[in-house]
C-alpha cells in the first residue's frame, strides 16, 4: 500500500476527523474516506468507530496508528539524513538510559550534543534494562546506556563496556576501616566488614571476595547508590560505589579509599544497540561524544571517513 495512505491515516487520527484532516492535507474528504475504506478492506477489520463529531479508533485502528506513525517517522528520518548529506546534522536521536545513569553527566553530554547539532531532535527515554532491550528490538530507540547487562536478546549487541574503579566509603571513627592507614584497602581488609552496595553488582563482589578467600558480609543491597551512601554516613556499613561518587562523599565528611586489588568490583557502563540494523549518523555523532567523554572504545563500531565518502 502507498506510504502516503499511512501518512494520511496518521493525520486523520491526530486531527480527529476527516474534515480537519482534509483541510490540513489539502485532499478532498471523499478521497480520504475512500482511502480509509481501502485500508479497512486490506486489514479485514474496522479501524474507526464513526461518532457524531470525532472518529474514535478501534483496537485494530490503534495498533495500525502506532505502526503507521513509526513507518512515517522512519521515512522522514531517511529524508532528513539524505538531505543532510549523511552528516547527521538533521534527524532524531533516540536514546534510552536506566534511571541509575540519568544524572548530571548524561544531561551534560546531551546538552553538548544539542549545541553541536542544533538541527537534530532528541528523544530521551528512561526505563529498566529489560524494557530498554525491548525498545531496541522494536526500534523505539537506537542506542541504550545502562550500568550492567546480562542475557542479551539475540538481536541486541553490546557496543562497549566501560569499567571504572570502585571505592570504599565509610564514616571515620565508626570502627569500620579506621585501622587501615593507607589511601587504599584490600579485599582481605574488607572481609567480614558490613558492606552496602547496589544489588546489580552482587555477583561481581561475591566472586571477587571468593577469589581472595575473604568472607563477604552484605549488610545492605539496593537498586541505587543512594542507600549505600546513607548507610555509610550513618556509620552502619562501608559503601562500595563508583569512584565518581567519591567527591560527593568527601563533601559529606566521609572517608574514601580505593580498592587496590578489586578490579572485578568495577562499576560497568554499557552501551547497547540493535544487532545488524542500520544505525543513523545522528546516533553515531552522539556515540562519538559519549566515547570521548566516557573513554569508551568504539573504534570498531563507528564508520570511518572513507566509508562516509563512499556513501
Amino acid at each position: 500500500m502507498n506510504l502516503q495512505y499511512y501518512f494520511n491515516y496518521v493525520t486523520i487520527v491526530e486531527e480527529g476527523s476527516l474534515t480537519a484532516a482534509s483541510r490540513k492535507l489539502h485532499i478532498a474528504q471523499p478521497a480520504l474516506s475512500n482511502q480509509i475504506k481501502a485500508m479497512e478492506q486490506k486489514y479485514g477489520t474496522r479501524l474507526f468507530f464513526r461518532g457524531a463529531r470525532r472518529l474514535e479508533l478501534t483496537d485494530a485502528g490503534m495498533i495500525l496508528y502506532q505502526k503507521a506513525k513509526r513507518m512515517c517517522e522512519i521515512e522522514q528520518a531517511a529524508k532528513n539524513e539524505i538531505a543532510s548529506g549523511f552528516s547527521g546534522q538533521k534527524g532524531m536521536l533516540r536514546f534510552g538510559v536506566t534511571p541509575s545513569l540519568s544524572d548530571g553527566k548524561i544531561a551534560d553530554l546531551l546538552l553538548t550534543f544539542a549545541q553541536k547539532y542544533p538541527q537534530t531532535e532528541i528523544k530521551y527515554l528512561e526505563a529498566g534494562p529489560a524494557d530498554l532491550c525491548k525498545m531496541l528490538q522494536n526500534g523505539i530507540i537506537e542506542v541504550a546506556a545502562l550500568k550492567t547487562v546480562s542475557d542479551l536478546p539475540d538481536n541486541v549487541k553490546l557496543l562497549a563496556a566501560h569499567t571504572g574503579p570502585t571505592v570504599a566509603v565509610f564514616k571515620p571513627g565508626a570502627g569500620l576501616l579506621d585501622k587501615v592507614k593507607k589511601d587504599s584497602v584490600t579485599i582481605a581488609q574488607l572481609s567480614d566488614v558490613p558492606i552496602a552496595m547496589e544489588e546489580l553488582y552482587q555477583g561481581q563482589v561475591v566472586a571477587a571476595f571468593k577469589a581472595k578467600e575473604a568472607s563477604v558480609y552484605l549488610k545492605s543491597l539496593s537498586s541505587s547508590p543512594i542507600i549505600p551512601l546513607k548507610m555509610a554516613k550513618a556509620g552502619l556499613a562501608v559503601a562500595l560505589v563508583a569512584e565518581r561518587a567519591a567527591a560527593a562523599a568527601e563533601a559529606e565528611g566521609l572517608a574514601v579509599k580505593k580498592i587496590s586489588d578489586g578490579t572485578t568490583l568495577a562499576a560497568r557502563y554499557c552501551l547497547l544497540a540493535q544487532r545488524g540494523n542500520y544505525r543513523s549518523q545522528v546516533v553515531n555523532n552522539f556515540l562519538a561524544i559519549l566515547a570521548d567523554a566516557l573513554q569508551l572504545d568504539l573504534a570498531d563500531e563507528m564508520p570511518n571517513a572513507e566509508e562516509l565518502e563512499e556513501v
